[in-house]
């Protein structure tokens, strides 16, 4: 499957690849492709012998933002707006959650905008050690209300807040120690280290996946005992599974 932002690929049986594909343009995204893209992670992860789904990207960087596309000749309603820009937006976000399996990100160069909240949003993610990380949507006096939303609780308040009135910049070891990447591996290694973890993930059965995806979901949301209770039926149900 290809379409003008993007494609869709195969890596074996158990490895879906869905690649940013306009490296020209920093892999920035069009409110027209957002949905195909959600739809794309969203069947990808369906497929029963898919364990993860892999975001990766063409060329220097991994994706600058969202393209907004030319100015609108007169100023549009909020139902629009909600429409053809908020809405396509939390699709992908939904579409990463809605998955049942793990969505990894492979992330290289600038991560920005749109583009970080993106990585913020996936399940892992891994970065060469050259990547960098920006919200800099205060820039134009637009709050990042849904950026936000993609990395609340990955990301401490007050460091997050500072970035996002700062717009400041940082490095990939500054974004793994606040949460939102999961793994920086030198530049040289990042498909090797991708590879790796990848092969950690999909030698083990798909409802055991599916499982620590779902706790891990859930669980933060609810008190203590809950979460154990939770967690004990869910382990029930992967122990009675005996497929996939």
């Amino acid at each position: 499957m290809s379409t003008s932002g993007f494609t869709v690929s195969h890596d074996g049986p158990h490895v879906a690849i869905v690649t940013l594909t306009r490296p020209d343009a920093g892999n920035r995204l069009t409110a027209e492709d957002l949905p195909g893209l959600a739809q794309a992670i969203r069947d990808a992860g369906s497929q029963p012998d898919v364990k993860v789904v892999l975001i990766k990207a063409q060329g220097e960087h991994f994706c600058m933002g969202r393209d907004p596309g030319p100015v609108a000749p007169s100023p549009k309603s909020a139902l629009q707006i909600r429409n053809g820009v908020t809405e396509p937006i939390l699709g992908i976000y939904d579409a990463i959650r809605g998955t049942s399996v793990p969505v990894v990100a492979v992330v290289q160069g600038e991560a920005r905008g749109f583009g970080c909240a993106f990585v913020g949003q996936c399940d892992l993610a891994i970065a060469s050690d050259n990547a960098t990380f920006s919200l800099p949507e205060m820039d134009t006096d637009l709050p990042p209300t849904l950026a936000i939303s993609a990395v609340l609780g990955k990301i401490p308040p007050k460091r997050l807040t500072h970035l996002i009135y700062t717009r400041e910049k940082i490095s990939a070891k500054e974004a793994l120690d606040l949460g939102l990447l999961s793994q920086v591996v030198p530049a040289a290694e990042l498909e090797s280290a991708t590879q790796k973890t990848v092969a950690r993930m999909t030698d083990r059965r798909r409802p055991a996946l599916e499982a620590v995806k779902e706790y891990m979901a859930i669980a933060p949301h609810l008190d203590t005992n809950a979460a154990a209770r939770y967690g004990s039926a869910l382990l029930s149900v992967v122990l009675s599974s005996k497929t996939g």
